[in-house]
C-alpha cells in the first residue's frame, strides 16, 4: 500500500478513527498499530509478513538475552549472531543474485565458467529499513544506551509502524521505542501540523516528482536516441525528482506521526543549500546518515585510531561504499557510494586549504559557488544512481560534456517542470517548516499547494523511489 493510492485513502480514516477511540488504552492502541501495520505491509504481498514478524521475534528475544547477560564477551557473542541473522536475511534477499552474477562474470574473465545459477528471489519491500530499525535496538542495548523491553507488542509496533515501515525514516530505538511504551497525546495542534506537513509531502510527490518522472523515465529509457541537451536536462531534473519523491515521502510519514502523537526526527533539511558534500550528507536522508555515523563510521574510526588521518579516510570510504551498496545490489550503486566516499575524503584532507581560499572571496560569492558545485556533484553522482546500466551512465556523462546535439523539447512540459520546481525551491528558502506554525500563512500555503496538487498531480499510486531499497 502506498500513501498516494486510493486504498490508503480508505485505510487512513478507518485507522485514525479506531486509533482515536482507543486513546485511553496504550495497550490496545499498540495492538491496533501492530495489526494495522501488518495489514498495510501485507497489502503489498502477504507472503512476506512472516519475514517481517520473524525479524521482530529475533530482535525482541536477542534483546532480552543481551539484557540479562552481564558478561561483556557473551553479550558481544549474542550481538554477533543477531547481526548475522539480520544481515544474512538482508544479504539473501537483496544481494545473493548480485554477488553470484558478479562472481560468474569475474571467473569468465580468467577463462573459467562456473555458471552458478541465480535464484528467482523477490526483494521484500522495505527490508533495508526495518532491518536497520531492529539493529539499532540491539546496538543500543549492547552499548547500554537502552534497556530491553519485555513488551513485545510495543517493540514490534516500533519496528513495523506503517508510516516508517517501507521507506523510513530509519528510526532509532532509543528515540522511538519510549513513544510506544508511554501514553501518547492526540490533540488538535499536532493534527494541524501533521496535516500541513502531509499536504506539502503530497504536493512534492504527486505534483512535482511524478510530473518530472514522466520526462526523466522516458529520457533514461531512450538515452542512446535522445539529444545531448535532453540528457543534460534529464540529469538535472532527476535531482529534483528524487528530492521531492523522497522528502515528500518523509513529509507524509512525519505528518502521519504527528497526527498519531508519535513524532519523528527531521529527515531532510534543505540539502541543496549545502556548501560542502559533508554538509550535504548532514542534510540529506539524515536518519540514514546519522545511523551510519553512529553504528558504522564511529566504530571504524575507533578501530583505525592508530592510523591517524588515514584511519578516518578508510572509515569514510568503507562507510560510503557500504552506503552505496545499501541503496541497491548493483555496481552503479556501489560507484555512487564510492564517489561520495572520495569526495568526503577530499574534503577531510583539504579543510584548512579550502577555508583559506574562501576567505579571499566575498562571503556571498563563496556560499553561492559552494552550493553550485555541491549541486553539480550531486547531479553527477545521481547519473550512476539512476542509470539502468553502468554503460548508460558513462554514455550520459560523455554526452553531457560533448553536447553535440541540441533538440528543442516540448516547451509546455519543460515550463511545467520549471514552475513546480521553482515552487519547491521558493518554499524551502522562504517558508521552510512553515507547517510547524498554525497561522493564516500556513492556511493559505496549504490551500495553494492543494490547488497545485489537484492541477498537476498524477493519480495512479506511483510507487516512491526508495521503495526499491
Amino acid at each position: 500500500m502506498v500513501f498516494n493510492s486510493y486504498s490508503f485513502a480508505i485505510f487512513l480514516p478507518i485507522f485514525f478513527t479506531i486509533y482515536f477511540l482507543l486513546r485511553n488504552s496504550l495497550k490496545y492502541q499498540n495492538y491496533f498499530i501492530l495489526l494495522s501495520s501488518l495489514v498495510f505491509y501485507g497489502y503489498w504481498d502477504y507472503r512476506f509478513l512472516g519475514l517481517l514478524i520473524f525479524n521482530c521475534v529475533v530482535g525482541y528475544y536477542f534483546g532480552l538475552w543481551m539484557g540479562k547477560e552481564s558478561d561483556p564477551k557473551k553479550r558481544s557473542n549474542l550481538m554477533f549472531w543477531a547481526v548475522v541473522i539480520n544481515l544474512g536475511l538482508l544479504f539473501y534477499f537483496k544481494y545473493f543474485n548480485f554477488f553470484i552474477g558478479s562472481f560468474n562474470q569475474m571467473a569468465e574473465t580468467f577463462g573459467y565458467k562456473p555458471d552458478i545459477t541465480t535464484l528467482n528471489i523477490i526483494l521484500p519491500i522495505g527490508i533495508s529499513f526495518y532491518t536497520f530499525h531492529s539493529l539499532s535496538y540491539l546496538f543500543d542495548i549492547n552499548q547500554e544506551k537502552l534497556e530491553p523491553t519485555k513488551d513485545f507488542v510495543a517493540y514490534a509496533g516500533f519496528v513495523c509502524f506503517f508510516p516508517q515501515l517501507v521507506a523510513g525514516p530509519i528510526s532509532r530505538a532509543a528515540d522511538m521505542l519510549p513513544k510506544f511504551l508511554h501514553k501518547r497525546t492526540v490533540d488538535g495542534e499536532r493534527m494541524t501540523r501533521g496535516i500541513s506537513q502531509m499536504t506539502l509531502g503530497f504536493f512534492k510527490k504527486m505534483a512535482v516528482a511524478d510530473t518530472i518522472a514522466v520526462m526523466v523515465d522516458e529520457s533514461y529509457k531512450n538515452v542512446h536516441v535522445i539529444s545531448d541537451f535532453q540528457i543534460l536536462l534529464a540529469a538535472i531534473f532527476y535531482a529534483f525528482q528524487i528530492y521531492c519523491d523522497f522528502s515528500g515521502y518523509s513529509d507524509i510519514a512525519l505528518g502521519l506521526g504527528k497526527i498519531f502523537g508519535i513524532e519523528f526526527k527531521v529527515n531532510f533539511n534543505r540539502p541543496f543549500m549545502s556548501k560542502s558534500v559533508t554538509e550535504f550528507w548532514q542534510r540529506w536522508h539524515i536518519s540514514l546518515s546519522t545511523w551510519l555515523n553512529d553504528y558504522l563510521f564511529t566504530p571504524l574510526v575507533i578501530a583505525f585510531r592508530n592510523l591517524d588521518k588515514l584511519g578516518v579516510a578508510l572509515a569514510l570510504f568503507i562507510t560510503f561504499f557500504l552506503s552505496g551498496l545499501w541503496h541497491g545490489a548493483g555496481w552503479n550503486f556501489i560507484i555512487f557510494g564510492v564517489l561520495y566516499g572520495i569526495a568526503m575524503i577530499y574534503e577531510f584532507y583539504t579543510r584548512k586549504k579550502r577555508k583559506k581560499i574562501a576567505k579571499k572571496l566575498p562571503q556571498w560569492l563563496n556560499d553561492y559557488l559552494s552550493m553550485f558545485f555541491v549541486f553539480v556533484y550531486a547531479v553527477f553522482t545521481w547519473i550512476f544512481f539512476r542509470s539502468q546500466t553502468f554503460g548508460d551512465a558513462i554514455y550520459i556523462v560523455q554526452h553531457i560534456f560533448m553536447m553535440d546535439s541540441f533538440q528543442l523539447l516540448n516547451l509546455f512540459v519543460i515550463g511545467k517542470i520549471i514552475y513546480l520546481v521553482s515552487l519547491v525551491i521558493f518554499i524551502d528558502i522562504y517558508f521552510f517548516n512553515y507547517y510547524e506554525k498554525n497561522n493564516y500563512a500556513t492556511f493559505f500555503i496549504n490551500i495553494f499547494l492543494l490547488i497545485n496538487t489537484l492541477l498537476f498531480a498524477t493519480f495512479g499510486g506511483n510507487a516512491f523511489i526508495y521503495f526499491q531499497f
